[in-house]
């Protein structure tokens, strides 16, 4: 091949490759300003009114884009968060809409436990959690809201193995830990809250609650020094806690300090003269010291109010028979036996 043909199609590659790159520019070009012209696509629009804070047009935007995607699970969920700031109804059939067998379905499901909850629609915010358990067996967040439920439910029994199976899969939710000493006290195990409250300080030192009930399961435990330590923690920092005086107290008593427990106990009922467990345990103490006539000054004003408290009537029943009252003696265990039966 000649030179002289060689640089004659040199130029011919140039204009050709100058051509295309016209032709190029011209379409996209022509692209740009055909989308200048269309208006925005409605979940555009949907998403830049809701940064604005306009709502309605952000939901009838969301609206336009699913009746042309209603397949658009995860724009369900988005719907959904819109709806449940202005119609929590509304909000909960978007989450609805979204099948299990979508990536957005679990996130759906959460919103819908947090709507039911909120508006006491409980047995669909248990039915979902439960589906979530089953669903999800390593996510810690539907055991412990199932747990929450179940307790906030008087079903401590129910709540206390998805409780437990929550600090199983998050060992550090300090909540978690507290919840489940919670649910051990309402089934009356206070020795087994022990480890619970403890973990939950691991978390949080100074939380107040903690140490409170940490008084109380220790003294239930038969660890009065322990309980002492925990209610003047207490006090040092609330010195107007009526049951961490109480605590002590017991504490005190326990270690056959009853002077100092008397003492303690007046300070409390100092700041509720009313209060009944105080009463129960200055009874006690003072049927222990002999005086049992001011015991029954002090618990036969409760009578009226707490006539179906058997600790009350047995103390009454007790300081009624050491101080000679037969009949009222009689009378009182006769009530004690009704309560038992």
């Amino acid at each position: 091949m000649s030179d002289n043909t060689s640089t004659t199609r040199k130029p011919r590659r140039l204009k050709r490759l100058l051509l295309l790159l016209a032709v190029v520019s011209v379409i996209w070009g022509t692209a740009t300003i055909a989308r200048m012209l269309l208006p925005p696509a409605p979940l555009l629009v949907a998403r830049e009114s809701l940064e604005v804070g306009q709502f309605d047009l952000a939901i009838e935007y969301y609206r336009k884009h699913l009746a042309k995607y209603p397949e658009d699970w995860g724009v369900h969920s988005e719907l959904g968060l819109v709806l449940s700031e202005v119609d929590r109804p509304q909000a909960l059939e978007a989450f609805r809409n979204v099948p299990s067998d979508s990536e957005a379905y679990f996130d759906a499901s959460r919103q819908i436990v947090s709507i039911c909850l909120a508006t006491e629609r409980i047995d669909e915010a248990e039915k979902t959690l439960l589906d979530l358990t089953e669903r999800a067996p390593e996510d810690w967040w539907p055991q412990l809201t199932l747990a929450e439920l179940y307790f906030r439910e008087r079903r401590p029994l129910d709540a206390l193995p998805y409780a437990r199976r929550s600090t199983e899969l998050n060992p550090q939710h300090g909540g978690a830990h507290f919840l489940t000493a919670e649910i051990l006290d309402d089934l009356q195990r206070p020795g087994e809250m022990i480890g619970s409250l403890q973990r939950s300080l691991d978390f949080d030192l100074d939380n107040y609650a903690a140490h409170i009930n940490l008084s109380y399961a220790y003294s239930e435990g038969g660890q009065p020094e322990r309980s002492q330590e925990e209610a003047e923690w207490c006090l040092e920092r609330n010195a107007n806690d009526v049951n961490a005086y109480r605590f002590l107290a017991k504490a005190l008593r326990d270690q056959g300090h009853v002077e100092q427990a008397m003492e303690t106990l007046e300070k409390a009922l100092t700041l509720s003269p009313y209060d009944l467990e105080c009463r129960l345990l200055e009874a006690e103490l003072l049927i222990f010291d002999r005086r049992e006539e001011e015991a029954l000054k002090h618990l036969e004003p409760l009578y009226e109010h707490y006539q179906n408290d058997r600790r009350l009537v047995s103390l009454l029943a007790r300081a009624a028979a050491s101080s000679g009252r037969t009949e009222e003696a009689k009378r009182y265990r006769e009530q004690v036996q009704k309560l038992t039966d």
